[in-house]
């Protein structure tokens, strides 16, 4: 095998080791995004709730008003009695203090209506404010979590890249540049074999005489479908 290629294989043995931590650490990014998401449809839902709550209480306002009216009317009508000097009259007043007392009594069951609502929709409140102070208090622990694991991964990416940097002085500079370009999207998957004609990157028949390069000679050979470096399985 090419001497540059196996140097290639152990710096990406390294580079593989440093793409499992780096995935490992964006996990734990995502992990925290999530729960941000999280709080912020909580709060998207509580601020919906609250809209919907002043409306209702707006409404209920606009009822109790209506109602205080409602028995003001019942006061006068009530003193109106005393001054009541026949029949039709007293007829006239009867029926005014029905009407009154049946518009009363139908706010009354209104209001009553709107209370429970009121009370149901700040009880969601309530625990929709629960829930975003539970999340909030996770998020606060999962960053004392999270700073210690980034200093810990940053730690052990900073041992290995000097590991790997004691390799890279003996290496055809030309080479590693290419192989760095291709680490940029083939993550850890720069250099492959093959293996039955076949790139084990891209996983493509390759043509035969690229194959034979590989099978037989010590040159640099490229898979002419995704670029990745290629090597002979020993």
């Amino acid at each position: 095998m090419n001497a540059d290629i196996e140097m290639l294989l152990k710096i990406q043995e390294y580079d593989k080791q440093i793409y499992q931590l780096e995935s490992e650490f964006a996990k734990k990014l995502q992990d925290r995004e999530n729960l941000e998401e999280l709080i912020t449809t909580h709060t998207l839902n509580m601020e919906q709730l609250q809209d919907e709550l002043n409306e209702i209480l707006e409404d209920l306002k606009f009822k109790k008003n209506l109602l205080e009216e409602k028995e003001a009317l019942l006061e006068k009508l009530d003193e109106k009695s005393n001054s009541i000097q026949n029949q039709k009259q007293s007829e006239a007043l009867s029926s005014e203090i029905t009407i009154a007392k049946t518009n009363k009594s139908i706010l009354e069951d209104k209001i009553l209506e709107i209370q429970s609502i009121v009370d149901e929709k700040n009880k969601k409140i309530s625990e929709i404010q629960q829930q975003i102070d539970e999340v909030k208090q996770k998020l606060e622990y999962f960053d004392a979590q999270l700073a210690e694991f980034k200093k810990d991964v940053d730690e052990k990416i900073e041992q290995i890249n000097k590991e790997k940097e004691s390799m890279l002085n003996d290496i055809n500079p030309h080479l590693l540049a290419k192989y760095n370009k291709i680490s940029l999207w083939a993550k850890g998957s720069a250099v492959v074999r093959v293996e039955n004609e076949t790139c084990y990157g891209c996983f493509i028949k390759l043509p035969p005489q690229i194959s034979v390069l590989v099978e037989e000679t010590d040159e640099i050979v490229y898979c002419p479908n995704c670029g990745r470096i290629l090597y002979k399985k020993e």
